[in-house]
């Protein structure tokens, strides 16, 4: 599916505010605040939410490659969500099929 350009102009700012906004605050307090970060492993409700986040990327993987979604492998999509989250990596992957489906229609 073709995006327009409101679009795709939406999907980048969900993938910069995504990867720069919330991954950068982890990291941020990662590197900051250590201690802190540790004992959100320690806190069950933290954790179950890590746990979802985890199985959610497996899910979106199987399904963005069983509807055809995207032409980008499964395992690209797994290492972006882990990168930068999946704020971060749907939109990107949404955007770089759209983009090599707009390079094959020039050809």
């Amino acid at each position: 599916m073709p995006y327009s350009a409101r679009e795709r102009l939406c999907l980048w700012t969900v993938a910069i505010l995504g990867f720069a906004g919330l991954n950068g605050v982890f990291l941020w307090a990662l590197g900051t605040r250590p201690d802190a970060a540790f004992a959100v492993m320690r806190d069950p409700v933290a954790a179950a939410f890590i746990v979802e986040a985890l199985v959610m990327v497996a899910v979106l993987a199987y399904l963005f490659a069983r509807w055809k979604v995207t032409s980008v492998h499964w395992m690209w999509f797994v290492l972006l969500s882990l990168a930068g989250g999946l704020a971060f990596a749907v939109p990107v992957v949404l955007l770089w099929t759209d983009r090599q489906r707009q390079r094959s229609a020039r050809v």
